[in-house]
């Protein structure tokens, strides 16, 4: 066998054909390599951008149930990455360990008029008023797992505060169901309210509101010439004689005049359904003095409102009482309290109207000549018109379509159909812009009898153009739960005490009334992210 001579060994060395080959090979990996780590570097950061995202959704979500930390806990892992949950994506995995929550008293949200609070809504300063969420994921790589790294860990914080600070300017008119029922004692639901009358029971959480409402802008003492945010009024019905409505509010209170729900005109030529100029559905003035600083965690004892909610320190003060008088008949309440919500926000650019109504149960006013074979009530003159006919009165007493007036009409003002009509009335208020939120203190799953057979239909109503995505439904036949929970702006703003079987199917773990007020309040504003390590 013939070698290789040193001739032919040089030749070889110095061939320079495929000598190209190693150098390609060792660019392109270096080549890959720095191009995986680039591709790396975007995908890392895309992911944290959508953890943190996540993180943010998950701590907002979980604030807006404080002060209940454990419904805060839940809400906030129902907003994970986690994924069976509501921000899960194909990007990363955050594992049921990978989600962590905790609570702190904030100072600074403190000082914006959110005082910390315990799960049931106690002012306390070992509870809370913010949270803190935590997200860990795993994000598989896409070319570095070629170099021995198949993924890569990421972690998120986000901060935020429990709504109920920093509010925009509202108009709030507290509506409250003053009829004779109200004076019985409370069923027990409530824990504050042992041997309290049910009024007695509405007015302490009408006090819860007015300690956490903002009487004037955030961290400035309340003066006569302060920018208003909360303003507020009482409002209660069947009306009072307007000349005697200070009786709730000038120590020592005493009951005023109680009046029917009149209107002044029925007829089809000069038709005004407002009651006499001599009568209020209003109790007290717009207020903003209930508090004088935002920071005050005790009511204003020389408060026109504060007085009629029975916190005025003062003995003999009790507040609004339920003289009854007359039954129930929310509609022309409802209409007179927006009116004056429209004037109120007229006088105040820029603010937002909320009505809240309190009410323990059916509505049974009565009319002097009601169509009893049509399920309407005759034993009294309840529902008056000083000029014309009510609907639903019988034909023998002047009800005629010539007359402007149906015996089988529900339209308003009627003898029938009561319950529909405020859901109505409480649409137009929705309809206008203003939240309504209602609250069943007791009230009961059967009843609204002049509703049985002639009664407003409504399938469904939903106002999203203030964003609620609200939707009820009321027809013949339902009941007084139901019509209070088709009178708020959504069923998120309807709340039950549970008493007689109403229970809210969206607020149901919220049932004691200084709890439903705070909650109320609370949705004022909305839960706000803070800064990681704010004080």
């Amino acid at each position: 066998m013939k070698l290789f001579s040193g001739s032919s060994i040089r030749k070889f060395l110095m061939e320079e054909r495929g000598q190209a080959l190693p150098v390609i090979i060792f660019g392109l990996t270096a080549f890959l390599g720095f191009a995986g780590i680039s591709i790396e570097v975007g995908h890392g950061y895309y992911a944290a951008q959508m953890l943190q995202a996540s993180t943010n959704s998950a701590a907002l979500a979980g604030a807006a149930a404080l002060p209940n930390q454990t419904t805060a806990a839940t809400w906030a892992t129902n907003y994970s990455s986690i994924a069976t949950d509501k921000n899960a994506d194909g990007i990363m995995t955050v594992l049921p360990t990978g989600i962590t929550t905790s609570f702190y008293c904030s100072t600074t949200v403190s000082n914006w008029g959110t005082p910390c609070q315990d799960n049931n809504g106690n002012f306390i300063s070992t509870g809370a008023n913010a949270m803190v969420v935590t997200q860990t994921a795993k994000v598989p790589t896409w070319l570095a797992g070629m170099f021995g790294v198949p993924n890569f860990n990421i972690s998120t914080k986000a901060t935020a505060a429990m709504a109920g600070g920093q509010y925009t300017p509202d108009n709030i008119a507290i509506l409250v169901d003053t009829t004779a029922s109200m004076s019985s004692n409370d069923p027990g639901t409530q824990t504050a309210c042992s041997n309290k009358s049910q009024i007695a029971c509405a007015l302490l959480g009408a006090q819860t509101l007015l300690t956490e409402l903002n009487p004037c802008s955030s961290g400035l003492t309340c003066t006569t010439g302060s920018k208003p945010v909360n303003t507020v009024s009482l409002f209660v019905f069947p009306s009072v004689l307007g000349t005697t409505a200070s009786k709730d509010y000038i120590c020592p209170t005493a009951n005023p005049t109680i009046e029917p729900y009149t209107f002044q005109s029925t007829t089809a030529a000069a038709p005004n359904l407002n009651p006499p100029s001599t009568y209020a559905y209003q109790i007290t003035n717009w207020a903003t003095d209930y508090r004088t600083t935002i920071g005050a965690t005790t009511l204003n004892p020389s408060s026109d409102i504060v007085i009629a909610v029975g916190d005025s320190g003062v003995g003999g003060c009790k507040g609004v009482s339920s003289p009854g008088g007359y039954g129930t008949y929310y509609a022309q309440a409802i209409y007179q309290a927006q009116a004056a919500l429209v004037a109120e926000q007229t006088a105040n650019p820029g603010s937002s109207n909320v009505l809240i109504i309190l009410s323990d149960g059916d509505a049974t006013a009565c009319a002097a000549n009601g169509n009893t074979a049509a399920g309407a009530c005759n034993s009294k003159a309840e529902l008056v018109s000083q000029s014309g006919y009510i609907n639903g009165t019988t034909a023998a007493s002047g009800c005629t379509p010539t007359n402007n007036c149906s015996p089988t009409s529900y339209t308003y003002p009627s003898a029938l159909g009561e319950c529909g009509q405020a859901v109505i009335a409480s649409q137009a208020a929705g309809a206008a812009g203003t939240k309504v939120e209602t609250i069943g203190y007791g009230s009961e799953t059967s009843g609204c009898t002049t509703d049985a057979t002639y009664s407003a239909t409504v399938s469904s109503y939903t106002y999203t153009a203030q964003g609620w995505g609200a939707t009820g439904t009321w027809k013949p036949g339902d009941s007084p739960c139901q019509a209070l929970a088709a009178m708020a702006t959504g069923l998120q703003f309807f709340y039950s005490d549970d008493g007689n079987g109403c229970v809210s199917p969206d607020n149901g773990s919220v049932t004691q009334l200084n709890q439903i007020f705070g909650a109320i309040t609370n949705g004022l504003s909305s839960p706000r992210l803070l800064p990681n390590g704010t004080a």
